[in-house]
């Protein structure tokens, strides 16, 4: 009799526990997460711009690749190195046997990329919501985008491209090539965007100004022969009394060293 009781109950304690378990899992499979971003809800607020922003800025630190390998490819600079190996793609490129298959050739595609990526993700989204200041932040991401696409023609000529959206999956075995020309016209298109919006001083250190703009829409009307067009875009620059070139040339790298000194 004991024995059956035990059971009894041993049975009613295991069904209880597991109702008990299913009814929380319910809950807990049911119940939404209290806090949850990815990149299709997150432009809901200000702050989340900027940040965009600054992700878009941050990709201009890789761009000391471009500026080594574009020197090294000149006549102004020997890679050198501690030995023939010592950077191999750099070496290659230095005595001009590279070829497609070359990895810091590759880093210049791929960062430069991401920066397109990074302002396309922002002007995807631009419309989203209304704030202050908005505009110049745009102003500012299709300056970077010019840049970066700049980067990419100057050393591939045309490009994949794609305006206001980002690359997905598969677009790299779907999307051609556009011309040369045609990149250059979306650079440009950036460019008198972002110069109508721009600041001529810059809110806080280092963020595009309209004379950064200007500067490079001059440069890339040089490297399409538009001399006519850049010839008035870059007095624009020089007319605007904003910039200045220096009385001493050794005085640029004299600052830089007090400014390392400074540092320790």
């Amino acid at each position: 009799m004991k024995k059956l009781k035990y059971k009894i109950g041993f049975i009613l304690g295991m069904t209880a526990a597991f109702f008990i378990i299913s009814s929380c899992s319910d809950n807990y499979v049911d119940s939404p997460p209290q806090y949850s971003i990815d990149s299709e809800n997150f432009f809901n607020s200000e702050d989340d711009y900027y940040k965009a922003l600054i992700g878009s800025y941050d990709i201009l630190q890789s761009t000391y690749v471009n500026v080594i390998v574009g020197e090294i490819a000149s006549d102004n600079t020997l890679c050198g190195g501690e030995s023939p190996t010592d950077v191999i793609g750099w070496q290659q490129i230095d005595d001009m046997i590279h070829t497609p298959v070359n990895s810091n050739l590759h880093d210049v595609w791929s960062w430069m990329f991401a920066g397109v990526q990074r302002c396309n993700y922002f002007m995807e989204y631009k419309d989203k919501i209304s704030f202050e200041g908005k505009d110049q932040m745009i102003g500012e991401i299709r300056f970077l985008r010019a840049y970066y696409q700049f980067e990419l023609v100057k050393w591939f000529g045309g490009i994949p491209m794609k305006v206001d959206e980002r690359f997905k999956l598969g677009d790299e075995t779907t999307i051609p090539r556009s011309s040369a020309e045609a990149v250059y016209a979306q650079i440009e298109a950036d460019l008198l965007a972002a110069i109508e919006v721009l600041p001529e001083i810059p809110q806080q250190q280092m963020r595009a100004t309209k004379g950064a703009a200007q500067s490079l829409l001059g440069k890339a009307y040089l490297y399409q022969e538009k001399f006519a067009e850049a010839a008035t875009v870059l007095e624009e620059v020089i007319n605007s009394g904003s910039y200045s070139l220096v009385d001493d040339y050794n005085s640029i790298f004299e600052r830089e060293v007090k400014m390392v000194m400074n540092l320790y």
